[in-house]
């Protein structure tokens, strides 16, 4: 039994809600995803299962809607939307990333929801809001890195901006734990009024409270420019990513005992004294220094692997970590030990290994149930209406 035990959650979100559904779902809660007869589009994206055909070969699918029930409406026909109208109606709390014009629909829009259920708590994730100048701009991840100005900040000094994550979406999934905390915070807001609340969640205004490289300066004058840094960050050396022989590793050293720690190590394996020298305990030599420092680095890095790299560096106490790669991952010991993975079996792709929980909690919070085949669910939802 989770936290969430006993609230009904309608899902009518796309990849902008889907991991924070999921983490409802995992919670306890019951959460009813709405799919449309041909399927959700998030069942078609790629990767899919080798040798799997049809809805359930969806990797992302079988990952982000892990828990929720599948109930199919086909909202373009009348009695689709009744039927949605009145499965809102149940819902303790709806999530919608719908365009924001969408979401105050006649029948099943927010408006007439807490009408019929005032204790209906709506969860709007919208790109820039429900209103304003740019309410119904559309989005994607790659034009929310770049609306909240982080894009501006990735990248290396002679390149374009860059979106980070490649295909991870990543400024979706933060977007959607913002969702799954507002829907936290309306519950309890009810608890006390008796109420739904009406939350906005907007895409950009979630991204920029998350950006310390484009929040932080708004504290200053923002005519000061700011340079892409590659994979280096420009306060001192070393920072950042640096080659080896089987990948990269990430150093960082700020503070003294750090880079004393590492200046020993780089003297240790190369024979380079100079990099003992007391100047170079100050962060800011460091940093005007960094072309020699980060070569000295990269003389130690090279001659070595990740995993040598990475048990070296820890025992001597500096802050390094591999660069791991999914593969890494699968064969990492310490999550092995852990248990971290776990083995399940899915109706559509067998045996399967799935991640663990991303907390631990002294009781069993956390729903292990499989994704729903489409329209699994439909007739013990929409038949108890």
């Amino acid at each position: 039994m989770g936290p969430w035990s006993g609230n009904r959650v309608v899902d009518l979100t796309g990849l902008a809600g889907a991991y924070g559904t999921r983490l409802l779902a995992a919670l306890g809660a019951e959460v009813i995803k709405m799919e449309p007869p041909g399927g959700d589009p998030m069942r078609t994206y790629a990767p899919h299962a080798p040798g799997v055909d049809g809805p359930e070969s969806g990797l992302w699918w079988a990952f982000l809607s892990a828990g929720k029930k599948s109930v199919v409406i086909d909202r373009s026909s009348a009695d689709g939307e009744a039927q949605l109208a009145a499965l809102l109606a149940t819902a303790d709390v709806v999530l919608d990333d719908s365009p924001a014009g969408l979401q105050d629909r006649p029948v099943s829009g927010y408006s007439a929801v807490r009408v019929a259920n005032p204790a209906t708590s709506w969860i709007a994730i919208t790109p820039f809001g429900l209103t304003g100048p740019r309410r119904d701009w559309t989005t994607s991840d790659l034009v929310a890195w770049a609306s909240c100005g982080l894009a501006s900040t990735i990248g290396f000094a002679d390149s374009p901006p860059l979106a980070p994550a490649a295909p991870v979406q990543l400024a979706m999934h933060f977007t959607a734990v913002n969702a799954a905390i507002a829907s936290m915070l309306a519950l309890r807001g009810r608890r006390r009024t008796g109420r739904g609340q009406l939350v906005e969640v907007a895409i950009q205004e979630a991204m920029v409270s998350m950006a310390p490289e484009t929040g932080v300066p708004l504290f200053l004058d923002d005519q000061v420019p700011r340079p892409r840094a590659g994979n280096r960050r420009p306060v001192t050396s070393p920072f950042g990513l640096f080659p080896c022989q089987d990948g990269y590793v990430a150093i960082l050293a700020l503070q003294p005992n750090h880079w004393q720690a590492m200046a020993r190590w780089i003297c240790d394996a190369t024979g380079n004294e100079g990099v003992l020298d007391e100047v170079f305990n100050d962060i800011a030599v460091r940093h005007e220094a960094s072309e020699a420092v980060d070569a000295w680095t990269e003389e130690l890095t090279l001659a070595a692997t990740k995993h040598e790299l990475f048990v070296e560096g820890q025992r001597r106490g500096i802050p390094i970590t591999p660069v791991n790669t999914v593969a890494d991952l699968r064969g990492d010991p310490h999550l092995a030990q852990a248990g971290w993975w776990r083995d399940e079996d899915h109706p559509a792709l067998g045996q399967v290994q799935v991640p663990g929980a991303p907390f631990l909690v002294s009781h069993q919070w956390w729903n292990w149930s499989v994704a729903p085949t489409l329209g699994q669910h439909t007739h013990e939802v929409l038949g108890g209406l």
